[in-house]
């Protein structure tokens, strides 16, 4: 081969080269115009056993969702899935269906939903994960049956057949609750009590979050740490029984609204409010009014409205549309205080019917 030749074969390559890459980089969405916000650095591989794009063009679709239980940060996810379906038409595009088992512990309540739903050949599954080990016969099964499954506010995901995983870190979640700590209180010595939830993912990612941050400022001294199982009746327990063993903390840290309104109850009784600094988890309403009337220092929004608005938006880009989506769906919490809780939408709570398009 001459050396002309050779030149010309050589440009030929890397010009089909730059060809090929740059189709590549054309059929590559945009993943921040469809999620606003998106964490793209928290992002991870695929496995290759997870369902590949395939696009559905029988309407409506069917779609499962089935979170722990029906609790108030479910019911704003819940909104946002709504809104969503309101504004691609509505039930005559997506049929959405709703089961939510007896407690965020009843996880043979959500097999026999997924189960159900995958004999029914919905078109699509999202779902909260409580025990991952437990479900994942059935994330398995309704991947070879050709129905993409999207997890949603899962803290730890290792099975590898889901298309993507919807929420937030929940390590970041932890981190801004100490970090707004260390932001409010700098190196001013402060004794702290932590009401943790139920044991499991939940709990170990939140805190492990926390402590990251908190280990790197020996002036907060952690003196008392206990389950306080989720809900608002233990975080009030837990709290009378954590203050009578140490009444001089400082700061009082759930990593849940509804168990630190529990402490906030248990603190009223012992003329503590406004004394003790409490520091939620969720920005339920209740956390939010709380802020506003000064029974609550701050609290993290981990955006539950904008994860259900994140679920329908990768239902019509993988199943409606039939394109690729990232492994993780994240966004950012935002922590809120006295200084900047009048600017949080109320409407974030609620329902608000959508014009349909």
């Amino acid at each position: 081969m001459t050396n002309l030749k050779r030149t010309l074969l050589g440009a030929a390559v890397a010009i089909a080269s730059i060809v090929s890459l740059q189709s590549a980089f054309a059929q590559q969405p945009d993943y921040n115009a469809v999620f606003p916000g998106i964490l793209m650095d928290k992002d991870i591989k695929p496995t290759g056993q997870e369902m590949k794009p395939a696009k559905k063009d029988n309407r409506p679709l069917k779609v499962g969702f089935l979170p722990t239980a029906m609790d108030t940060y479910y019911q704003r996810v819940l909104a946002g899935v709504k809104e969503e379906i309101d504004k691609r038409g509505g039930d005559e595009v997506i049929e959405l269906l709703v089961q939510a088992p007896s407690s965020q512990s009843a996880t043979d309540d959500q097999i026999r939903t997924m189960e159900a739903w995958i004999n029914d050949d919905v078109d699509a599954i999202a779902v909260a994960l409580y025990n991952e080990g437990a479900l994942l016969p059935s994330i398995r099964r309704a991947t070879e049956a050709g129905i993409p499954v999207f997890l949603f506010n899962s803290p730890v995901a290792d099975n590898p057949y889901y298309v993507s995983d919807i929420g937030y870190d929940q390590a970041d979640g932890g981190r801004a609750q100490a970090q707004w700590m260390v932001d409010t209180y700098g190196d001013k010595e402060l004794k702290v009590g932590i009401l943790e939830g139920l044991p499991g993912p939940h709990t170990s990612q939140r805190m492990k979050g926390f402590n990251e941050v908190i280990s790197k400022h020996p002036n907060f001294k952690i003196v008392a740490q206990q389950p306080a199982g989720w809900v608002r009746a233990q975080g009030l327990s837990v709290t009378e029984n954590m203050f009578t063993a140490h009444p001089d903390i400082d700061v009082l840290v759930a990593l849940y609204d509804e168990m630190a309104l529990g402490g906030l109850q248990a603190l009223k009784a012992k003329g503590l409010n406004g004394k003790v600094a409490i520091v939620g988890y969720e920005n339920m309403k209740e956390a939010n009014d709380a802020i506003l009337t000064g029974d609550f220092a701050a609290t993290v929004d981990t955006g539950a409205k904008e994860e259900g608005r994140n679920i329908i938006r990768a239902v019509e880009e993988f199943v409606m549309k039939g394109n690729p989506l990232p492994k993780k769906i994240f966004i950012a919490p935002t922590t809120y205080d006295a200084k900047n809780i009048k600017t949080f939408n109320q409407d974030d709570y609620v329902y608000v019917p959508q014009q349909k398009m």
